[in-house]
C-alpha cells in the first residue's frame, strides 16, 4: 500500500506547481504601466517644482547681488584683430584696459579725466553778466533780416 502513495506524492507535488505557476501568469501578464506614468508624471511635477521655488528664492537675492555690485564696462573700441581698449568703472575709479588675445593689461586711470562733474546752475549775478555782455556784443553783430509769416519764398 505505500508504494501507490510513493508515487502519488510527486505527482500532486508537480499538479500544484503547474497551477501556482499558472496563477502567476494569469495575475501578472506585465508591468504596470498606468502605475509606472503617474509615478514618472509625479516625480517630474516634483523637480520642476523645487526648479520654480529655487529660482524665486535665489533668483532674487543673485539679481540683487548682480545690481549692487560697481563694475561696469562702460566703452568698448576695437583696435584691429583681437585686440580691443575697454573703459572700465570699478565703484568710484575708472580705468583703461587693454585687451588681447590672451592678455589684459591696465593702461590708466582715467579718474581725472572722467570724473562726474556737479554743474550748479549759474547765479542772478552770473546772468547779469552774461546779459550785459550781449548787450554790447548784439550792435556790432549784424541782424538777420525779418522773416514774414510766409516763409522766404512766400
Amino acid at each position: 500500500m505505500s508504494i501507490p502513495i510513493l508515487f502519488r506524492a510527486p505527482a500532486v507535488l508537480q499538479l500544484g506547481a503547474e497551477s501556482a505557476t499558472r496563477g502567476a501568469l494569469t495575475a501578472n501578464q506585465g508591468p504596470d504601466l498606468t502605475r509606472y506614468a503617474l509615478v514618472c508624471a509625479a516625480l517630474l511635477v516634483g523637480i520642476l517644482g523645487v526648479a520654480w521655488l529655487l529660482r524665486r528664492v535665489l533668483g532674487g537675492a543673485i539679481s540683487r547681488r548682480a545690481a549692487a555690485r560697481s563694475l561696469q564696462i562702460l566703452d568698448v573700441l576695437p583696435m584691429g584683430g583681437k585686440h580691443r581698449l575697454a573703459v572700465v568703472r570699478c565703484y568710484d575709479r575708472t580705468f583703461l584696459l587693454g585687451l588681447g588675445e590672451k592678455e589684459l593689461s591696465s593702461i590708466a586711470e582715467l579718474d581725472g579725466v572722467i570724473a562726474p562733474t556737479t554743474e550748479t546752475p549759474p547765479s542772478r549775478a552770473d546772468l547779469a553778466a552774461f546779459a550785459g555782455v550781449l548787450e554790447r556784443v548784439a550792435p556790432a553783430a549784424p541782424r538777420p533780416a525779418v522773416m514774414r509769416k510766409e516763409g522766404v519764398l512766400g
